[in-house]
């Protein structure tokens, strides 16, 4: 397996993981009352390829990998962990597992949950723990069964928190309370509650805080965005309790959660506006009847790796500390007994491990993005790539008599490696799109924007060199009235560009 791992490192570069940018088609250019002409866009050239980094090599990054249902045995670290090698992310979420640690009543083997810890640490990933589910032990049951209906079972479970937090206090700093509490298959043997769910939150915060000083308390953990399940845990204390919140926004198009994730903000300041927001758990398959999502296909490679790196740099738009992909490896047989597969990992686990485009992608990703990564204080507007960019167009939207193109979607970060501007079309993502081109105005808040950019392509890793753009106060910097730059001619891919400074990546 090893071997299998690095060769592909070796040769996957010069796979065909996307349409070559530098084989984008001529299009149709509409000069301003005049019908359409054929006009010639020159290729953009390739000039370079992403170096890749190792987890080791960056000191923080916004971005974590699900490394879930180790706690039911659905894929083997030492065939996977490997890998992680060189994916250069920084969180890995863990089930802590409390039916597979305790078999039998008052004994605690801990063995495969000390194999997982030390296995994303020593790769220099940072992991933190899902604390939830059941034992059989104690309920009828375990993934979803809570334990606060039987005197005997809270006890158990209070025995079993206090024994996992002594025991990784000083490796897990980060302990997420439950999983998706608000759906019925993850909160038995009574229906979601929030009240309920705070209540268990509320007995166990203060032991992770008792033994973990520090300990910071992941909760809510709520799939999808559901409001009145999120007012009611609200309203009844979940903010004293916590110091993050989490939620899984599971959706076909990646950018329908913006709005929705900005009311969160708005919601959770009026209760604690120290909360942070983690987007916990995320993803989309790989394949057709993958079990464990419902929303729409097509389902491909290469349309997954285009979702993931639109989900994660949404996210980082919306200044969310922590964005996770969902999962590290796909797993069969899930849930245990079905049969049924889940395509969601960036890895396949059969018939051996191996990586998907995604896996790649993530690598370029976070190769060029990391860091303690915020939004940068920007205004981008879009033009067709069927009109003109000049002067004339920045008045216009100076006066607010031209409106930005619609559908695209953009992120202008500040990095560890210098500003990075994201683009792309917010339509359906496809396999093989239509190719389009845009012009972007960018006015830069905090600088005065790029000096030599140049376009990366995070799907395929390639380096392409930018010839059309200007800094429309090139010629007189004190104009007031004249402060955007624009790039021209783009292509617009249905998942995000990289534009940034040559020297970051060269």
């Amino acid at each position: 397996m090893e071997n299998n791992r690095r060769n592909f490192l070796k040769t996957l570069s010069v796979l065909p993981l996307s349409t070559s940018l530098a084989n984008l088609k001529p299009e149709s250019v509409n000069p301003a009352d005049q019908p359409l002409v054929e006009t010639v866009i020159a290729p953009l050239k390739k000039i370079g390829s992403v170096r890749l980094r190792k987890p080791t090599e960056i000191k923080s990054s916004p971005f974590g990998i699900g490394c879930e249902t180790l706690d039911r045995d659905l894929w083997k670290p030492k065939e996977v962990y490997p890998w992680v090698t060189d994916l250069p992310i920084k969180w890995g979420r863990l089930q802590t597992g409390w039916g597979r640690v305790e078999r039998e009543k008052g004994k605690y083997d801990w063995a495969w949950l000390d194999e997982s810890v030390d296995g994303l640490i020593s790769r220099g990933v940072t992991p933190f723990f899902n604390v939830s589910y059941g034992n059989a032990n104690y309920m009828a049951g375990e993934v979803g069964y809570h334990p606060l209906d039987s005197a005997e079972a809270n006890q158990a479970w209070q025995r079993y928190v206090t024994a996992l937090t002594k025991r990784y206090k000083n490796k897990i700093k980060h302990y997420e309370i439950w999983n998706e509490p608000n759906l019925a298959g993850f909160w038995s043997p009574d229906k979601p509650n929030p009240q309920k769910y705070v209540e268990l939150v509320r007995e166990t915060a203060p032991i992770i805080r008792k033994y973990c000083p520090g300990a910071l308390i992941v909760g809510g953990v709520v799939s999808q965005m559901p409001t009145y399940y999120i007012q009611e845990m609200l309203k009844v204390g979940l903010a004293e309790l916590i110091d993050i919140f989490s939620f899984h926004p599971y959706t076909t198009i990646p950018e329908a959660y913006s709005e929705r994730t900005v009311a969160l903000r708005k919601l959770l300041d009026q209760h604690n506006p120290k909360i942070q927001i983690w987007q916990g758990e995320n993803g989309f398959p790989s394949d057709p009847k993958s079990t464990g999502y419902g929303g729409e296909g097509p389902w491909t490679e290469r349309i997954q790796a285009k979702i993931m790196l639109r989900r994660l740099l949404t996210d980082c738009s919306l200044d969310i500390t922590m964005t996770l992909w969902f999962l590290i490896v796909d797993l069969h047989d899930y849930p245990k007994g079905s049969g049924n597969v889940n395509y969601k990992g960036i890895l396949r686990q059969k018939p051996e491990v191996k990586p998907k485009i995604a896996y790649k992608a993530l690598q370029h990703l976070g190769s060029l993005v990391h860091g303690e990564v915020r939004t940068r204080s920007s205004i981008v507007h879009a033009v067709a790539g069927s009109e003109s960019a000049s002067e004339k167009e920045y008045r216009l939207f100076g006066n607010g008599l031209k409106k930005s193109l619609d559908g695209v979607c953009s992120a202008v970060l500040n990095t560890d490696n210098g500003t990075v501007f994201a683009y792309w079309s917010g339509a359906k993502a496809a396999d093989e799109p239509d190719p389009r081109t845009i012009h972007l105005f960018f006015w830069d808040w905090e600088a005065r924007g790029f000096n030599e950019p140049v376009l990366v392509d995070p799907l395929s890793g390639d380096i392409l060199e930018l010839t059309d753009y200007q800094k429309i106060y090139d010629k007189d910097k004190w104009r007031v009235d004249a402060e955007a730059q624009v790039f021209r001619h783009l292509p617009l891919q249905d998942y995000p560009l990289l534009i940034m400074e040559k020297s970051r990546v060269m």
